[in-house]
């Protein structure tokens, strides 16, 4: 690869980002951490580079688990090298398949390490293949059969890019599948891929524990790959990430975007982060507007909950279940909700010191409802709220974006917020 590199693999972890950052560059030659990015005192992503290549880490909480339908692709050119590297990526994790010779290698193995990333280590020459570290797609499952048809339409998306190579399966070679892809290679815009399908039962298929960050310069080439890759059964989701019709995430992000959150005034950065927690496809001027207005402020709040997101969003919405959860503690409860659920819509929840002492009405109007995805409405002072809800394997992830009123301190209505959240959950978990 040349210049700066325009796909960037990106990792969701629980909260070993900066572990395993260090683990993976300790590794590979010429290999550093980069930026990180903290959260309060926390760390939330981390920037690396292994032989020279970029990867970012994220600190994003235990709703995803790593899967081989993506594995690295390691071009190692000495015997020494290669036995290190799997010497220290086995530690831990397991083979899946042994360190040996092969018919495509003299020595090569596939390994998941101790976090769970899949690694393909081999002999060879860099020069042949293109790139130190390559990512490796597997279509499996459903998606099984269409690696050909996707290395077409993502090297049709991306300038600099090619087919550089394509082995298919013939009678005999394991695969019943005769003509799907064994093995291709290709490139995106300087960024070595490679592809295979499998028509194995493998229980596992894309997931958002890793995706490929599009570094782009312009709202336009955001544009651009995010009407591309939504396009035919693709699926918008939160923060500059997406699906495409394959199931592969991606996320869209501009340069811009960036610098804003990154900025060195925190409060700057954190009104960027605000903001972008209220998108989808990212409007970089909204998030510059927003990061010098000092004036807003957004507050996040989330929860994992243990049920499907049909039992979620039902819970959420139907006002028999809403009395049951809406209030911040057990000294206040909720006695009546009405909830007229489509865009337009009004809805108003009653909340009461149980002793009578106090209450207010909570209220407002919806501007779009899309079933088990996201609500958004406007309360009747005139603040915006988004709430999103992410399916995940077990659960469901729940996030409200809500613009923060001026009365009472940041700290006290994230406080307020999070505690009615953890009531819902529990109140669905028990129920």
């Amino acid at each position: 690869m040349s210049g700066k590199q325009k796909i960037t693999p990106y990792f969701w972890f629980d909260t070993q980002a900066e572990e395993a950052a260090g683990f993976y560059a300790s590794i590979f030659p010429g290999s550093k951490i980069g930026k990180i990015q903290h959260q309060g005192d926390a760390v939330l992503t981390v920037q690396f580079f292994l032989s020279g290549q970029e990867f970012t880490a994220l600190n994003g909480g235990p709703m995803f688990t790593f899967n081989p339908s993506v594995s690295f692709y390691v071009v190692c050119e000495s015997e020494a090298e290669i036995d290190d590297a799997w010497a220290k990526l086995s530690g831990g994790g397991k083979a899946l398949m042994p360190l040996n010779k092969y018919p495509w290698s003299e020595k090569y193995g596939w390994v998941q390490d101790k976090y769970g990333v899949s690694w393909q280590l081999t002999v060879g020459k860099i020069s042949e293949v293109g790139q130190k570290i390559s990512p490796v797609l597997m279509f499996t499952e459903k998606q099984h059969g269409k690696a050909e048809e996707a290395i077409n339409f993502y090297t049709s998306l991306f300038e600099d890019s090619g087919i550089h190579h394509i082995a298919r399966y013939e009678e005999g070679e394991g695969d019943p599948a005769v003509g799907t892809i064994k093995h291709g290679r290709f490139q995106l815009d300087g960024n070595i891929f490679m592809a295979m399908d499998s028509s194995y039962r493998h229980g596992f298929g894309f997931n958002e524990a890793i995706s490929f960050e599009v570094h782009c310069k312009t709202q336009q080439e955001v544009d651009y790959f995010w009407e591309k890759l939504t396009a035919d059964g693709g699926e918008e989701m939160m923060c500059a990430w997406l699906k495409d019709k394959y199931g592969l995430v991606w996320q869209i992000v501009p340069d811009e975007l960036i610098r804003l959150i990154f900025d060195p005034d925190p409060g700057r950065a954190q009104r960027a982060v605000g903001a972008m927690m209220q998108m989808r496809k990212i409007d970089i001027e909204k998030v510059r507007r927003a990061a010098d207005d000092d004036s807003n402020t957004v507050i996040t709040v989330h929860a994992t909950i243990n049920a499907p997101v049909e039992k979620v969003w039902a819970m959420w919405t139907q006002p028999e279940h809403i009395t049951k959860w809406n209030f911040a503690s057990g000294d206040w409860h909720s006695p009546h909700a009405e909830n007229n659920l489509r865009p337009g819509g009004k809805f108003s929840y009653r909340m009461e010191a149980r002793d009578g002492s106090m209450g207010f009405d909570f209220s407002g109007a919806y501007t779009a409802v899309n079933e088990n995805k996201n609500l958004e409405f406007t309360i009747d002072d005139g603040r915006h709220v988004q709430v999103h809800f992410s399916e995940l394997d077990g659960g469901t992830f729940v996030m409200e974006n809500f613009e923060a009123e001026k009365m009472n301190s940041i700290e006290m209505q994230r406080t307020g917020w999070q505690a009615i959240l953890d009531n819902f959950k529990k109140y669905v978990e028990e129920n």
